[in-house]
């Protein structure tokens, strides 16, 4: 059965939940702690958080073990994204205890690995789909990552089960 959820999001940059307009790190709000903002999401009622390391995401750094904190901390599903390119980062991610990963750029740029880790973890792995209009964004929205449908269908027939989709033209808005 298909679905959609909506998930809050508490992106983290220089160990801060921050939000970026339009992916640009120049513009961006602080919002402090990202787990006493992951903490009121959950106060609030919500069963899902996704959770962005952007340093890993922009390969400028990582916020691994601040995230960890925050999933371990937490009594909700927690969704984790940013950075995760190869074995060594997924095998971090999955450690964190969260329910599932999201795979970006990588799923776009590696789809042998991506086939792979689908075949091996499967609904623990989601597929970030960022878009504008039906072309994908790749590498923090900078690059064109092919046609949306034509990628779908490919993940389809790799086993992909989640997708999580961003209209970047509409993200921190």
């Amino acid at each position: 059965m298909s679905y959609l959820e909506l998930l809050p999001a508490v992106d983290v940059k220089d160990g801060r939940a921050v939000r970026l307009v339009q992916g640009e790190l120049s513009a961006e709000t602080a919002y402090g702690n990202p787990l006493e903002v992951a903490l009121e999401f959950q106060a609030a009622g919500a069963e899902w958080l996704h959770l962005v390391d952007l340093d890993a995401a922009f390969g400028i750094g990582e916020n691994s073990a601040q995230l960890a904190e925050v999933v371990g901390r937490l009594d909700i599903k927690v969704e984790l994204s940013g950075g995760i390119r190869d074995d060594e980062s997924l095998a971090r991610a999955l450690a964190t205890g969260c329910t599932r990963v999201n795979l970006g750029t990588a799923a776009l740029e590696n789809p042998e690995w991506t086939v792979r880790v689908i075949a091996e973890h499967g609904d623990r792995i989601a597929v970030g789909l960022d878009v504008r209009g039906h072309v994908l964004a790749a590498r923090g929205w900078t690059k064109e990552g092919g046609d949306l449908f034509e990628t779908i269908a490919r993940l389809e027939r790799d086993g992909c089960a989640r997708y999580v989709v961003t209209d970047v033209t509409k993200d921190g808005t």
